[in-house]
């Protein structure tokens, strides 16, 4: 009996935990406690009997002292079994749980309490850390801005959050029970089917879905999904998505944007580059490759197509700094003229150099062509006006020697034979000039038909030799081009020493110019007349053989008139020139071997007008000018350009219209063959009174037998 007692004590002292007997009172009184009590709340048993030292209810965290409810437990019989925390000894909380009956008399009455208490601190610790996470994991749940839905295998929903109910505007209630496929569009219902298979496969599922909203509001999501256990062996299915439509938007409003900005770039005039520090070509376009002439990225970066000195200037910039240059390309005969402008820009994460480029080649060579001409003559090539006077302002050099030339009767062959004719003698006498000078002298075109030489260092023997060259090359030009001579009246002097200024001795070889032109005058006015008659010839209006013939005949009949050399002198130029105006007349109204229309006459009889004003235009011509303006006039006023009659037509007139129109009757016309000169002399006496001079016309017949008897 005692060794049974014995191990009973070992067996009792040795559970986890410890066994007592108390008093059923508010203190719970101890009247037993077995050893294990020391390991649980760091007091001896015999700390507690009878209340020794302290009462176990002293113990007990205050709002866990429920004697009122133990009586009520003892009262109905059961046991007494709670969990409650305790402050050791040592100060520490732990964690008991106690099972405990009541033993009573035969009368009911309650004797004492006995039960057993254990430490359960390790496992309480556990279920309030669990009790924990799952409290964060629930607000986790219910704030995340992720919405997150839990749903059976088969896609019914179990539970959502509240960023579930905020997104789609159903509350809770109104989808706990319902299927996912609510949200999905019909067109992606398969989808949804193919991937709860998937899930209960073991698949994570992670794309981007569409979802419908209550109100019908299409909702771009990102959505990840896997199957987990819940309620024991059963699966389930937790969905998480996050709201893109934002993003969706903003990348279709950045695709928008990258499209058209990538046509503008493509599509732009300019040319655009992004280079690195290393000058390799990053990104261009298709204007950047045509400018260049290369078809690919590859080829524009083989080749130096822009300084490196500016691109080392843009690259030290400040970021989103600019700076705009120009700069000639030339590669393979293909040459242009570019305006830049570069800024240093963040490319990919690393700094490179943003260059737009504009081809300025055409402005650039207007601003050349302007400059050019601002200082050139552009018929000619040589300097200008502006030129010379610079020239004179700022020569600094040796004794100088200036030599002026005059292209002689240049109005008059611009007037007669076209501006075109003029502007090729003023290009023959530039190139014969050119060709004379040195290429350290000076050459300009300063006014209309005047040309200026200045010799550097120059010596008297020399420059007439210059002139002299001059004067051959002219002779050469004239025995090649006999058509339209050229004729130059050239002066010139030399300094004496640098003091005499440049402006001075311009002025006297101007003067020099015009003695020589005063000289040569009637040479060149000689010269001019036959270049006039060339060009009548030329357009089969009026041959050579026929004004000699008018000339001759005019003549002698001035001679019978008594008139002096000098008057005879003018008539013949009025008879070699009277038709001169008819250089104005289209070829095909002078050729015409019809009758002209009236539109054709009125223009033939412009022909009058017209060499009137060329002749009171040219000094060599002008004394004839009356003349040549009223030579169709008629004896009965009949005539034109001003109705005259009779005496008051200039008797210059009357005697050319006779002899003129004899001969033209008597030679072969477009309209007409020669007549007899008898018929010819017969039809001037039938006009004698109407369209001639009756006396003039005797007198001419008398002339005309005279110079038949001669011959």
């Amino acid at each position: 009996m005692m060794d049974t007692l014995s191990s009973m004590q070992t067996v009792v002292n040795n559970l986890p935990g410890f066994v007592y007997r108390c008093a059923n009172d508010p203190n719970w009184t101890m009247l037993y406690l077995s050893e294990g009590c020391r390991n649980i709340t760091g007091y001896a048993p015999e700390d507690f009997i009878g209340n020794r030292h302290t009462s176990y209810a002293d113990i007990i965290l205050s709002e866990h002292r429920r004697w009122g409810w133990w009586q009520e437990r003892l009262a109905e019989g059961l046991p007494l079994e709670d969990e409650y925390p305790i402050r050791t000894r040592q100060g520490e909380l732990r964690w008991v749980w106690e099972r405990g009956f009541g033993v009573k008399d035969e009368q009911g009455a309650c004797l004492y309490i006995e039960g057993f208490v254990t430490d359960i601190t390790g496992r309480k610790k556990a279920e309030q850390a669990l009790a924990k996470r799952e409290e964060q994991y629930r607000l986790l749940f219910e704030l995340s801005p992720v919405e997150i839905v839990l749903e059976d295998k088969d896609g019914t929903i179990l539970d959502v959050n509240e960023a579930v109910m905020r997104r789609s505007g159903y509350a809770k209630e109104e989808l706990v029970g319902k299927n996912v496929r609510l949200f999905v569009p019909e067109h992606s219902l398969p989808i949804v089917e193919a991937n709860l298979a998937a899930l209960q496969q073991g698949a994570t599922i992670e794309e981007e879905v569409i979802a419908i909203s209550r109100e019908g509001e299409t909702q771009h999501k990102l959505l990840r999904e896997r199957a987990i256990p819940i309620n024991g062996d059963k699966m389930g299915v937790l969905s998480f998505s996050l709201d893109i439509s934002d993003q969706k938007r903003a990348e279709e409003r950045l695709r928008k944007s990258e499209k058209m900005y990538r046509s503008l770039v493509e599509h732009m005039l300019e040319g655009m580059v992004i280079v690195d520090s290393l000058g390799r070509a990053l990104f261009t376009n298709p204007a950047a490759l045509q400018m260049f002439n290369v078809s690919t990225l590859a080829e524009l970066g083989a080749i130096e197509f822009m300084p490196a000195s500016l691109l080392e200037a843009i690259l030290a910039l400040p970021l989103s700094e600019g700076v705009t240059e120009q700069y000639d390309f030339s590669r393979h005969g293909h040459r242009l003229w570019l305006e830049v402008h570069g800024a240093k820009v963040d490319f990919e994460g690393d700094e490179a150099a943003l260059v737009l480029l504009r081809d300025i080649t055409k402005r650039k060579e207007e601003e050349l062509q302007k400059e050019y001409l601002s200082w050139h003559d552009p018929l000619t090539g040589l300097g200008n006006r502006r030129f010379f006077e610079e020239v004179l302002r700022g020569y600094a050099g040796p004794c100088p020697g200036i030599i002026v030339a005059d292209l002689d009767g240049l109005k008059l062959i611009n007037d007669t034979l076209g501006h075109s004719a003029g502007d090729h003698l003023l290009r023959s006498a530039a190139a014969i000039l050119r060709h004379c000078i040195r290429t350290e002298d000076l050459i300009a075109r300063i006014g209309g038909d005047e040309f200026v030489v200045i010799i550097t260092d120059a010596r008297r023997s020399e420059t007439e030799s210059l002139i002299a060259s001059i004067k051959a090359e002219l002779a050469e030009y004239n025995a090649r081009q006999p058509e339209i001579p050229l004729s130059l009246s050239l002066g010139y002097q030399v300094a004496d020493s640098a003091a005499v200024s440049l402006a001075a001795i311009y002025k006297e070889a101007d003067n020099a110019m015009y003695r020589d032109k005063l000289l040569h005058k009637k040479s060149s006015r000689s010269t001019l007349s036959h270049a006039l008659l060339s060009a009548l010839d030329s357009k089969n209006v009026e041959t050579r053989e026929h004004v000699e013939r008018l000339g001759q005949r005019a003549s002698a009949m001035a001679r019978q008139l008594l008139r002096n050399e000098h008057w005879i002198s003018e008539l013949d130029l009025f008879a070699r020139f009277h038709d001169i105006g008819k250089v104005g007349v289209a070829d095909s109204i002078l050729s015409k071997p019809g009758r002209l229309s009236p539109s054709e006459r009125l223009e033939m009889e412009r022909h009058s007008e017209i060499g009137y004003r060329i002749a009171i235009a040219s000094p060599e011509l002008a004394p004839v000018a009356e003349y040549i303006l009223k030579h169709q006039e008629r004896w009965d006023g009949e005539g034109y350009p001003l109705g005259l009659k009779g005496a008051d037509i200039p008797l210059q007139c009357r005697i050319v219209a006779i002899v003129d129109a004899f001969d033209a009757m008597t030679n072969d016309r477009p309209y007409r063959s020669a007549l007899p000169a008898g018929q010819a002399l017969a039809e001037l006496k039938r006009c004698a009174g109407t369209q001639f001079d009756p006396e003039l016309v005797e007198l001419f017949c008398a002339v005309y037998a005279e110079e038949e008897a001669a011959n």
